[in-house]
C-alpha cells in the first residue's frame, strides 16, 4: 500500500511508538504529534511535534487544517477517542469510528442491553441507582462486581462480598465514571476470563486473536480478582465461539454499522462451555496483540489502522483469507505486577530484550515510579511478549524472564508481586 505523502496525527499511542517507527521507516508517510509533554515516545518518534493539549479539540482542529493531514491515530487510551471524534467531525478529517458508534459501544450497560437484543448472552446485572435504594439493595445477590459504565484498564472496579462492601466502594467507583453510573453485576468466579478481537474490513469481520486471561496470585483477594499477569494465546474456546457465538456477534456488529477497524469482546466461559459477555473494546488493545498476530500469521493491525486513517482502506488484501484465531504456536502476553511502593531500580530488562523466545518487551514504568496499592493496570510495570515452539518451551523461557527480571524498591525490597516457576506457567498454558 502506497503512503508516501500522507501525513497522520497522533493522539496518544505510546504505547506503539516501535510499531509506529517502524512502520513509518517503511512505507515513507509523516507523523505529527501532540501532546502536553515534550518528551515523549511519540515526540521523539515524530517528524513534527506540538505541545498541545490532545483535549483541546479547538487547537487539534487548527493544526489538522494547517498541517493538511489525512488521518487520526490514538493508539488503547479512550480519553482520547473522544476529542478526535470532534476533530473529526470538524475537519472531515479521517477517523475509524464515529459519535454514534462510540457512545453505544463504550458504555458498557448500553453495549449489554444491545448484546441482548442481538441474542449475545451477557454476565447477569443487577438495577441500582445512585441513591442505593434498600429495595434494591434486599434484590442483591452477592458475591457482586462494580464498575463505572464508562471507565477501561481495570480502573474503579470493586469485588463486594456483603452489602457493607458495597456501601464503602461505591463511591469510590463513582470517581471514575465520567457519566455518574455504576453497573452492577453478578461476581463471575466458577468461569475462565476470555477475550475475543475481531478485524473489520469494508464490514467484513474477522476472528483475529483469542485469549485467556490468568490473573496475578497475591493473596489479596482486593488484587486477584482483575490484575492480569498472563494473556494466553490461543484460546482453547475458539472452536465453540465460532460455533454458538461468532454468527450474532457478526450480526450485531452490522447492525451497529461496524465497517473498519480493531474490536474486542470481554467475558466468561464455564465448563459447560456457555459463554456470557460484559463488555467490548472498539479500539486497538493495550496488550498490543499485533505484535503475536504478525508472527502467527503476517496479521498486523497496528499497520491496518494506520493504513485506514491515511488511505480509507485497511488492506490491500482481503484479511479473511490470512486471519486466524488458531495460532501455530503457544504464546503469551506477561504483565510484570508489582508491589506497592516507589521503584529505584529495574534491572534485566536488557537481557530479557536478547532472549529469542521475546518478541518485543514494553517499558511501562520507570525508576522513581510510585507503584499505588490498586487493582488496576497502574501497578504493571513491563508487558512482554513471549513465544514457544511448544508449551514446554514457553512456560521454560516465562520462567526464565521472571528470575532474570529485579525490580528493586527505595526500601531495597524485590517488587514483582510473583515469582514464576515452571509449573506454575504450563498449568496456565495447558489451561488456557
Amino acid at each position: 500500500m502506497d503512503l508516501k505523502n500522507k501525513t497522520l496525527l497522533l493522539m496518544g499511542g505510546g504505547a506503539y511508538a516501535k510499531g509506529l517507527k517502524k512502520y513509518k521507516d517503511e512505507k515513507g508517510f509523516k507523523m505529527i504529534a501532540v501532546g502536553r509533554d515534550a518528551d515523549t515516545p511519540l515526540s521523539r518518534i515524530a517528524d513534527e511535534f506540538y505541545q498541545i493539549n490532545t483535549q483541546d479539540v479547538d487547537a487539534v482542529s487548527k493544526l489538522v487544517e494547517e498541517k493538511k493531514i489525512d488521518g487520526i491515530f490514538v493508539g488503547s487510551s479512550e480519553v482520547n477517542i473522544d476529542p478526535a471524534i470532534k476533530v473529526a467531525e470538524r475537519t472531515g478529517t479521517r477517523f475509524y469510528t464515529d459519535r454514534q458508534q462510540w457512545d453505544l459501544i463504550s458504555n458498557k450497560a448500553k453495549f449489554k442491553e444491545f448484546s441482548r437484543k442481538n441474542n449475545v448472552p451477557v454476565v447477569p446485572e443487577f438495577r441500582l441507582t445512585k441513591e442505593l435504594k434498600e429495595e434494591d439493595l434486599e434484590k442483591l445477590v452477592f458475591p457482586i462486581m462494580i464498575k463505572p459504565v464508562d471507565s477501561s484498564g481495570a480502573r474503579g472496579l470493586y469485588v463486594c462480598y456483603t452489602k457493607e462492601d458495597l456501601l464503602k466502594n461505591y463511591s469510590e467507583a463513582l470517581k471514575w465514571s465520567a457519566s455518574g453510573e455504576i453497573i452492577v453485576e453478578k461476581l463471575i468466579t466458577d468461569s475462565d476470563e476470555v477475550f475475543f478481537y475481531y478485524t473489520m474490513q469494508d464490514g467484513n469481520y474477522s476472528l483475529s486473536a483469542a485469549f485467556t486471561k490468568h490473573k496475578v496470585i497475591s493473596g489479596s483477594e482486593y488484587v486477584d480478582a482483575t490484575l492480569p499477569i498472563f494473556h494466553m494465546y490461543p484460546c482453547k474456546y475458539v472452536p465453540e465461539f465460532l460455533r454458538d457465538v461468532d454468527p450474532g456477534v457478526k450480526a450485531m456488529f452490522k447492525e451497529m454499522g461496524l465497517k473498519n477497524g480493531v474490536i474486542m469482546l470481554q467475558g466468561f466461559v464455564n465448563n459447560k462451555g456457555e459463554f456470557c459477555f460484559f463488555e467490548s473494546g472498539f479500539r486497538m488493545g493495550g496488550e498490543q496483540m499485533y505484535i503475536l498476530t504478525d508472527y502467527q500469521w503476517g496479521i498486523n493491525s497496528l499497520e491496518m489502522m494506520v493504513n485506514y486513517a491515511l488511505t480509507g482502506s485497511m488492506a490491500d488484501f482481503d484479511i479473511r483469507e490470512k486471519d486466524d484465531a488458531r495460532f501455530k504456536y503457544p504464546c503469551c502476553n506477561y504483565y510484570v505486577s508489582l508491589k506497592s511502593g516507589v521503584i529505584k531500580e529495574m534491572n534485566g530488562i536488557e537481557e530479557v530484550e536478547k532472549m529469542p523466545e521475546v518478541l518485543n518487551v514494553t517499558v511501562m514504568s520507570q525508576p522513581g515510579d510510585v507503584i499505588p496499592e490498586t487493582n488496576a493496570l497502574e501497578r504493571c510495570c513491563l508487558r512482554i511478549h513471549v513465544v514457544g515452539e511448544t508449551k514446554e518451551k514457553l512456560a521454560k523461557a516465562l520462567e526464565k524472564i521472571s528470575a532474570t527480571l529485579r525490580i528493586i524498591s527505595t526500601e531495597g525490597e524485590e517488587m514483582q508481586i510473583e515469582h514464576l516457576t515452571f509449573e506454575r506457567c504450563l498449568d496456565a498454558i495447558e489451561r488456557s
